[in-house]
Protein backbone atom coordinates (compact mmCIF):
# COMPACT_ATOMS: atom_id res chain seq x y z
CA UNK A 1 0.00 0.00 0.00
CA UNK A 2 1.63 3.04 -1.31
CA UNK A 3 1.22 6.74 0.81
CA UNK A 4 -1.46 7.98 -1.94
CA UNK A 5 -3.21 5.06 -0.64
CA UNK A 6 -2.51 5.83 3.00
CA UNK A 7 -3.63 9.08 2.87
CA UNK A 8 -6.54 8.56 0.78
CA UNK A 9 -7.70 5.86 3.48
CA UNK A 10 -7.00 8.41 6.08
CA UNK A 11 -8.80 11.04 4.44
CA UNK A 12 -12.11 8.37 4.11
CA UNK A 13 -12.13 7.84 7.56
CA UNK A 14 -11.99 11.62 8.79
CA UNK A 15 -15.27 11.77 6.45
CA UNK A 16 -16.77 8.91 8.53
CA UNK A 17 -15.80 6.26 5.67
CA UNK A 18 -15.61 2.89 7.65
CA UNK A 19 -12.09 1.76 7.46
CA UNK A 20 -13.18 -1.64 5.48
CA UNK A 21 -14.75 0.86 3.04
CA UNK A 22 -11.81 2.90 2.50
CA UNK A 23 -9.85 -0.03 1.29
CA UNK A 24 -12.46 -1.27 -0.58
CA UNK A 25 -12.79 1.72 -2.38
CA UNK A 26 -8.87 2.06 -2.73
CA UNK A 27 -9.16 -1.45 -4.14
CA UNK A 28 -11.58 -0.51 -6.32
CA UNK A 29 -9.50 2.46 -8.15
CA UNK A 30 -6.66 0.30 -8.80
CA UNK A 31 -8.90 -2.87 -9.99
CA UNK A 32 -11.41 -1.34 -12.07
CA UNK A 33 -15.32 -3.42 -12.64
CA UNK A 34 -14.74 -6.28 -10.25
CA UNK A 35 -17.10 -8.86 -8.68
CA UNK A 36 -16.92 -8.93 -4.73
CA UNK A 37 -15.13 -12.09 -4.78
CA UNK A 38 -12.45 -10.94 -6.75
CA UNK A 39 -12.52 -7.41 -4.60
CA UNK A 40 -12.67 -9.53 -1.23
CA UNK A 41 -9.45 -11.52 -2.45
CA UNK A 42 -7.95 -8.69 -3.39
CA UNK A 43 -8.10 -6.30 -0.25
CA UNK A 44 -8.50 -9.85 2.38
CA UNK A 45 -11.56 -8.82 3.65
CA UNK A 46 -14.26 -11.13 4.12
CA UNK A 47 -17.03 -11.09 1.73
CA UNK A 48 -20.34 -10.48 4.09
CA UNK A 49 -18.15 -7.09 5.32
CA UNK A 50 -17.26 -6.59 1.68
CA UNK A 51 -20.79 -6.55 0.70
CA UNK A 52 -21.82 -4.08 3.43
CA UNK A 53 -19.17 -1.86 2.37
CA UNK A 54 -19.73 -2.09 -1.09
CA UNK A 55 -23.95 -1.01 -0.36
CA UNK A 56 -22.46 2.18 2.07
CA UNK A 57 -19.58 3.35 -1.20
CA UNK A 58 -23.40 2.92 -3.16
CA UNK A 59 -25.16 4.82 -0.96
CA UNK A 60 -22.31 7.36 -0.75
CA UNK A 61 -22.17 7.60 -4.40
CA UNK A 62 -18.43 6.69 -4.70
CA UNK A 63 -18.63 3.23 -6.37
CA UNK A 64 -21.13 2.38 -9.06
CA UNK A 65 -22.75 -1.06 -9.37
CA UNK A 66 -23.79 -3.06 -13.25
CA UNK A 67 -25.47 -6.43 -13.11
CA UNK A 68 -28.76 -7.86 -13.41
CA UNK A 69 -30.45 -10.40 -16.38
CA UNK A 70 -28.16 -13.02 -14.46
CA UNK A 71 -25.21 -11.31 -14.67
CA UNK A 72 -23.07 -11.39 -11.66
CA UNK A 73 -22.86 -7.34 -10.19
CA UNK A 74 -19.53 -5.68 -10.91
CA UNK A 75 -18.31 -2.80 -8.77
CA UNK A 76 -16.81 0.39 -10.44
CA UNK A 77 -15.01 2.75 -8.26
CA UNK A 78 -16.32 6.79 -9.30
CA UNK A 79 -13.94 9.68 -9.96
CA UNK A 80 -11.81 10.42 -6.75
CA UNK A 81 -13.24 14.17 -7.17
CA UNK A 82 -16.54 12.65 -5.22
CA UNK A 83 -14.91 13.11 -2.17
CA UNK A 84 -14.94 16.85 -2.56
CA UNK A 85 -18.72 16.64 -3.16
CA UNK A 86 -19.20 14.88 0.11
CA UNK A 87 -16.67 17.19 1.94
CA UNK A 88 -19.37 20.19 0.56
CA UNK A 89 -22.55 18.01 1.47
CA UNK A 90 -20.98 17.49 5.06
CA UNK A 91 -20.40 21.40 5.71
CA UNK A 92 -23.44 21.93 4.55
CA UNK A 93 -25.10 20.03 7.36
CA UNK A 94 -22.62 20.93 9.77
CA UNK A 95 -23.42 24.34 9.50
CA UNK A 96 -27.20 23.45 9.37
CA UNK A 97 -26.47 21.92 12.41
CA UNK A 98 -24.60 25.07 14.01
CA UNK A 99 -27.49 27.43 13.29
CA UNK A 100 -29.99 24.96 14.66
CA UNK A 101 -27.60 25.31 17.98
CA UNK A 102 -27.39 28.64 18.17
CA UNK A 103 -31.34 28.58 18.43
CA UNK A 104 -31.72 25.90 20.74
CA UNK A 105 -29.21 26.10 23.02
CA UNK A 106 -29.73 29.12 24.73
CA UNK A 107 -33.10 27.98 24.99
CA UNK A 108 -32.46 24.66 26.53
CA UNK A 109 -29.92 26.99 28.93
CA UNK A 110 -32.47 29.32 29.80
CA UNK A 111 -34.93 26.57 30.93
CA UNK A 112 -32.68 24.27 32.56
CA UNK A 113 -32.49 26.11 35.78
CA UNK A 114 -31.95 24.70 38.94
CA UNK A 115 -34.17 22.13 40.15
CA UNK A 116 -36.80 23.80 43.07
CA UNK A 117 -34.24 26.72 43.05
CA UNK A 118 -31.17 24.74 44.41
CA UNK A 119 -27.55 25.11 43.51
CA UNK A 120 -26.59 22.76 40.58
CA UNK A 121 -23.21 20.71 41.75
CA UNK A 122 -21.19 18.78 38.98
CA UNK A 123 -18.34 16.80 39.89
CA UNK A 124 -15.06 15.86 37.18
CA UNK A 125 -12.33 13.66 37.53
CA UNK A 126 -9.06 12.81 35.62
CA UNK A 127 -7.47 14.88 32.87
CA UNK A 128 -10.33 14.92 30.44
CA UNK A 129 -12.66 16.25 33.58
CA UNK A 130 -10.57 18.80 34.18
CA UNK A 131 -10.72 20.23 30.22
CA UNK A 132 -14.62 19.47 30.64
CA UNK A 133 -14.56 22.57 33.31
CA UNK A 134 -12.46 24.27 31.00
CA UNK A 135 -14.71 24.07 28.43
CA UNK A 136 -17.43 25.17 30.36
CA UNK A 137 -15.36 28.12 31.21
CA UNK A 138 -15.30 29.39 27.36
CA UNK A 139 -18.86 28.54 26.88
CA UNK A 140 -20.30 30.64 29.81
CA UNK A 141 -17.98 33.32 28.89
CA UNK A 142 -18.95 34.03 25.45
CA UNK A 143 -22.53 34.22 26.88
CA UNK A 144 -21.79 37.14 29.46
CA UNK A 145 -22.03 40.81 28.49
CA UNK A 146 -18.54 40.89 29.84
CA UNK A 147 -16.52 37.70 28.80
CA UNK A 148 -14.01 37.89 31.84
CA UNK A 149 -13.83 35.88 34.85
CA UNK A 150 -11.69 35.21 37.41
CA UNK A 151 -9.06 32.64 39.12
CA UNK A 152 -6.86 31.80 41.97
CA UNK A 153 -4.05 30.09 41.01
CA UNK A 154 -1.29 27.59 42.56
CA UNK A 155 1.59 25.94 41.40
CA UNK A 156 1.01 22.55 41.82
CA UNK A 157 -2.46 22.15 39.85
CA UNK A 158 -1.07 25.15 37.42
CA UNK A 159 1.16 22.63 35.87
CA UNK A 160 -1.30 20.04 35.17
CA UNK A 161 -4.22 22.34 34.09
CA UNK A 162 -3.99 22.22 30.82
CA UNK A 163 -2.64 19.12 30.25
CA UNK A 164 -6.15 17.66 27.95
CA UNK A 165 -6.67 20.94 26.78
CA UNK A 166 -3.12 22.76 25.65
CA UNK A 167 -4.95 25.37 23.61
CA UNK A 168 -6.81 27.13 26.45
CA UNK A 169 -5.06 29.87 26.09
CA UNK A 170 -5.15 30.35 22.61
CA UNK A 171 -8.59 29.72 22.55
CA UNK A 172 -9.54 32.66 25.31
CA UNK A 173 -7.69 35.03 23.41
CA UNK A 174 -9.19 34.46 20.20
CA UNK A 175 -12.44 34.73 21.83
CA UNK A 176 -11.61 38.19 23.45
CA UNK A 177 -12.29 36.29 27.06
CA UNK A 178 -10.23 38.46 29.35
CA UNK A 179 -9.04 36.64 33.01
CA UNK A 180 -8.07 38.57 36.54
CA UNK A 181 -5.89 36.04 38.16
CA UNK A 182 -4.11 36.19 41.78
CA UNK A 183 -1.17 33.43 41.84
CA UNK A 184 -0.63 31.41 45.15
CA UNK A 185 3.27 31.64 45.92
CA UNK A 186 5.12 32.27 42.93
CA UNK A 187 4.57 31.37 39.52
CA UNK A 188 2.50 31.64 36.46
CA UNK A 189 3.05 33.58 33.42
CA UNK A 190 1.58 36.94 31.84
CA UNK A 191 -0.36 36.77 28.46
CA UNK A 192 -3.00 38.50 26.51
CA UNK A 193 -6.13 39.80 27.89
CA UNK A 194 -4.70 38.73 31.62
CA UNK A 195 -3.53 40.17 34.44
CA UNK A 196 -2.10 38.60 37.21
CA UNK A 197 -1.15 39.53 40.95
CA UNK A 198 1.24 37.24 43.47
CA UNK A 199 -0.23 36.18 46.74
CA UNK A 200 2.11 34.67 49.11
CA UNK A 201 5.60 35.86 48.41
CA UNK A 202 8.11 36.56 50.88
CA UNK A 203 11.14 38.86 50.59
CA UNK A 204 12.74 37.07 53.35
CA UNK A 205 13.23 33.84 51.43
CA UNK A 206 13.60 35.10 48.05
CA UNK A 207 13.04 32.10 45.37
CA UNK A 208 11.11 29.59 47.50
CA UNK A 209 7.61 30.12 47.87
CA UNK A 210 6.02 30.16 51.47
CA UNK A 211 5.54 27.31 53.84
CA UNK A 212 1.71 27.39 53.19
CA UNK A 213 2.10 27.30 49.85
CA UNK A 214 3.98 24.11 49.44
CA UNK A 215 0.72 22.59 50.74
CA UNK A 216 -2.15 24.32 48.25
CA UNK A 217 -3.13 22.43 45.63
CA UNK A 218 -6.33 24.22 44.12
CA UNK A 219 -7.16 26.62 41.13
CA UNK A 220 -10.37 28.20 41.60
CA UNK A 221 -12.60 29.79 38.72
CA UNK A 222 -15.34 32.49 39.34
CA UNK A 223 -17.16 32.79 36.37
CA UNK A 224 -20.42 33.60 35.34
CA UNK A 225 -22.74 32.28 38.19
CA UNK A 226 -20.32 29.37 38.48
CA UNK A 227 -17.78 28.77 41.07
CA UNK A 228 -15.38 25.51 39.97
CA UNK A 229 -12.43 24.32 42.07
CA UNK A 230 -9.69 22.24 41.11
CA UNK A 231 -7.82 20.16 43.03
CA UNK A 232 -5.70 16.89 43.44
CA UNK A 233 -6.57 13.52 44.78
CA UNK A 234 -4.72 11.60 46.78
CA UNK A 235 -3.12 9.40 44.08
CA UNK A 236 -2.47 12.35 42.10
CA UNK A 237 -5.48 12.15 40.21
CA UNK A 238 -6.85 15.49 39.37
CA UNK A 239 -10.58 16.79 40.06
CA UNK A 240 -12.92 19.56 39.54
CA UNK A 241 -16.59 20.46 41.34
CA UNK A 242 -18.70 23.25 39.74
CA UNK A 243 -21.54 24.68 41.90
CA UNK A 244 -23.89 26.87 39.41
CA UNK A 245 -25.29 29.44 41.95
CA UNK A 246 -25.38 33.16 41.26
CA UNK A 247 -25.01 33.91 45.46
CA UNK A 248 -22.15 31.92 45.45
CA UNK A 249 -20.19 32.92 42.70
CA UNK A 250 -21.07 36.81 43.19
CA UNK A 251 -19.89 36.27 46.72
CA UNK A 252 -16.45 35.09 45.43
CA UNK A 253 -16.37 37.86 42.99
CA UNK A 254 -16.64 40.36 45.89
CA UNK A 255 -13.86 38.52 48.30
CA UNK A 256 -11.81 37.85 44.69
CA UNK A 257 -11.99 42.18 44.00
CA UNK A 258 -11.44 42.82 47.57
CA UNK A 259 -8.13 40.69 48.10
CA UNK A 260 -7.11 42.19 44.56
CA UNK A 261 -7.52 45.55 45.79
CA UNK A 262 -5.02 44.31 48.45
CA UNK A 263 -1.96 43.21 46.62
Amino acid sequence: MDKHTDKLITLLEDIEIPRSAAITYAALLESGSVSIRKLANATGINRGTTYDSLKLLVTAGLVSVKGGDGKRDRYTAESPERVHDIIRDKRRDLLEASNIAKEIVPQLLASQGSPGGKPIVRYYEGDEGVAAVLRDVLQTCRQLDEPHYHAYSSAPVRELLYRNFPQFTERRIAEDIGVSVISVGEGGEEAEKSERKWLGADSSTAGQPAAQDRIISSYTIIYGNKVATISIAQDDTPYGVVIEDAGAAAMQRQVFAHVWRTL
